[in-house]
């Protein structure tokens, strides 16, 4: 997991930015809000189940602080016309042990904040002393109604007389006369039921800082950027190196070819000879080395090297592989086999432009494909081929269009002879067949007759031929190429070539008779030999 990271890290730090980026956009478009809270001490002996307790019960402080009459005088005091706006503004929390109310109020400015809290409080404690001044009210009322009746029925009593009814009735009423204010006295002596204790105090910002937001941004990219690297992984067909890209493709990986700066810039494209000390220089001879094992019982074999798309670097392997074959001592001839995109000559810097080569080979081959009634010359060249067919005839290629070297004799002589058509590269026994003039219709001139006899001369005259050729997917030239030469190397990138491409590669090359030698990645971010390159080359 913790290398899925580490190759995703693009990924994640592209997420974090993302995320830093959008809470500093938040913090500088919200709205900042600032907090200012009162404390409001409440007087409620009923509540607290006392003997001496108020016959006046408060209703909810919460309600009452959010209820219309103290939202409208609250209003009225901050010269606000909506008075239901301010709910949502005003909240309340009773501790249940002191029975304190704590009232909070929010504003867009600390002295908004205030100015509401202090309003809010002062209209929820008018309230409350307007319910208790209205209980006493009613108090009042009750007792104002019993005297007159009191009065009434005294005044119904005859002189010097006693009526028992009229004197009970009367009896009663005294005696409620009696409770009523002894009533009206406890709640008069109980008030004032709620104080302003502290009052508002400043406000204060209720959002989140700048810094804050910042970290919650840096965990919040971690935690998404983390979680989208190990989906993409999990969805990801690229090849990867890894003990499963075996399962990819059927055959061998030869090679692993480091990622190189210099080469990504342009300034080096011949390793071996340009930085001969790099990792890079040294994994190409590793993947010769590879090569060489697998081809221990060929003589002169002939190699393509391809790979399933464009832009996986076939054209670089093919070059310098040459080029470290070269440097053993062996003769070598690179084969610039691409018509449609030909980059060969420009890795080696050499100016082809205007020069026959490949493509003419193959057209001048052609024509002599047939037997023509020059029996005297053919009989000259069996005498020198007799020898020469002997030893190479179980080394050289088979398949289709392959033909016996006797046959061919035309392309050893004039327009037809390979050997008049190669290049030197500055490199001692490594030449170069460039890719020629005539790039009309590169699958028929491969499927030609033509393509064997230069085959078969190239086969004469050096110790390995590579010849670089078109991408497998893109045209059906490397297919046809491959089924006459003992094998082919598949080039693929990392990060880059799509398993199924590779796969499909690899069956396409199979199904028409080529050997798939061997796969080689290209671009690896980190192979696994890197550790030792550093130690090998120390002074």
């Amino acid at each position: 997991m913790l290398k899925t990271l580490w190759n995703r890290k693009l990924t994640i730090i592209v997420c974090v930015v993302v995320a830093v980026a959008a809470a500093m956009a938040f913090a500088k478009t919200s709205t900042p809000t600032y907090q200012s809270s009162a404390l409001v001490q409440i007087n409620n002996p009923s509540a607290a189940g006392t003997s001496s307790s108020s016959p006046f019960t408060l209703p909810d402080p919460v309600q009452t602080l959010t209820g219309t009459a103290v939202l409208i005088t609250a209003a009225k005091a901050l010269h606000d016309p909506y008075p239901q706006a301010l709910s949502s503004q005003v909240t309340g929390v009773v501790d249940p042990i002191t029975g304190t109310l704590t009232i909070t109020g929010t504003g867009p400015t600390p002295e908004a904040a205030q100015a509401l809290t202090k309003a809010v409080s002062e209209a929820f404690v008018s309230q409350v002393q307007a319910l208790a001044q209205a209980q006493i009210d009613k108090i009042s009322a009750a007792l104002t109604g019993i005297n007159l009746k009191i009065a009434g029925l005294q005044s119904q009593q005859p002189p010097n007389s006693t009526n028992p009814l009229l004197t009970a009735q009367i009896a009663a009423l005294t005696q409620t006369s009696s409770t009523l204010l002894a009533t009206q006295s406890t709640i008069q002596i109980g008030m004032p039921y709620a104080v302003i204790q502290v009052a508002a105090t400043s406000g204060v910002s209720t959002g989140i800082s700048t810094s804050k937001l910042g970290v919650i941004g840096i965990l919040a990219g971690l935690l998404a950027g983390c979680g989208i690297a190990l989906v993409r992984e999990q969805f990801d067909d690229r090849v990867r190196i890894s003990p499963d890209i075996g399962s990819v493709i059927d055959a061998p990986l030869l090679g692993e070819l480091p990622q190189d700066a210099e080469v990504k810039k342009g300034e080096v494209t011949l390793a071996l000879v340009q930085a001969p000390m790099s990792s890079l220089a040294e994994a190409i001879r590793d993947l010769r080395t590879s090569l060489r094992v697998l081809l221990v019982d060929q003589q002169s074999p002939i190699l393509v090297v391809t790979s399933p798309e464009p832009g996986d670097g076939k054209t670089f392997v093919t070059a310098n592989l040459a080029v470290s074959w070269a440097l053993t001592g062996s003769r070598v001839i690179v084969v610039s086999a691409d018509f449609r995109r030909p980059r060969l000559e420009d890795a080696f810097g050499v100016d082809a432009k205007g020069l026959r080569g490949l493509s003419d080979l193959i057209k001048a081959n052609w024509k002599h494909a047939e037997p023509e009634d020059h029996e005297l010359e053919d009989r000259e060249l069996e005498r020198g081929f007799d020898d020469l067919h002997e030893t190479t005839s179980s080394t050289r290629p088979t398949g289709k269009g392959s033909r016996d070297p006797k046959g061919s004799h035309a392309a050893f002589y004039g327009d037809s002879a390979v050997s008049t058509h190669l290049l030197e590269t500055g490199i001692d026994g490594l030449q170069l067949l460039p890719v020629g003039l005539h790039l009309d219709n590169p699958s028929e001139l491969f499927d030609s007759p033509g393509i064997q006899p230069v085959l078969d001369q190239l086969h004469l005259l050096a110790d390995i031929i590579i010849l670089d050729t078109p991408p497998v997917l893109a045209a059906p030239d490397t297919a046809i190429l491959g089924s006459l030469t003992h094998g082919a190397i598949v080039v693929a990138s990392e990060g880059k070539t799509d398993r199924g491409d590779l796969e499909r590669t690899a069956n396409r090359l199979e199904a028409t008779g080529c050997n798939v030698l061997g796969l080689v990645v290209n671009h690896v971010r980190h192979t696994a030999s890197d550790g030792y390159q550093a130690y090998a080359y120390k002074r």
